[in-house]
């Protein structure tokens, strides 16, 4: 389970909305993820800084899901 509330949420995805999650190692990424957001909302930046292991490869896995929803993925659809 990922510690933040939907719309919380909402505002992680649209910070690795340029964000390739796959590029990066999981703490970089949390790195990466926490000062964009300590510039628009230092709590929630708190919040993903003390993302434990488990919570972190949750959430990458749901950023990546939901780029690739949207279009973002690497791979082309037919």
């Amino acid at each position: 389970m990922i510690p933040v509330y939907f719309d919380e949420l909402a505002e992680v995805l649209q910070t690795c909305s340029r964000l390739r999650p796959d590029e990066y190692s999981p703490s970089d990424l949390k790195r990466l993820m926490a000062n964009h957001l300590a510039h628009t909302n230092s709590a929630l930046s708190e919040k993903v800084l003390a993302f434990d292991g488990p919570q972190l490869v949750a959430l990458i896995a749901f950023v990546l899901l939901a780029q690739a929803l949207v279009g973002m993925s690497g791979s082309t659809n037919g």
